[in-house]
């Protein structure tokens, strides 16, 4: 299993609201963990979230 940094990003403005460290495994996927961290941090709920953000993976340059 390796470290992915993952961005959570605004779907207005392409900025970044919020990056983390997520263990790829099987069970939860960049995306799904993006958005339960959104979520759990906005208080809001997934659908709410999918039309607010969108989850990637950043760059580690």
């Amino acid at each position: 299993m390796e470290n992915k940094t993952i961005e959570v990003r605004s779907s207005i403005n392409d900025n970044v609201v919020i990056r983390f460290e997520h263990v790829e495994d099987s069970s939860i996927n960049i995306f799904t963990a993006g958005y339960q961290k959104i979520c759990k941090l906005l208080k809001i709920n997934r659908v709410q979230a999918e039309e607010r953000f969108y989850v990637t993976e950043a760059d580690n340059k």
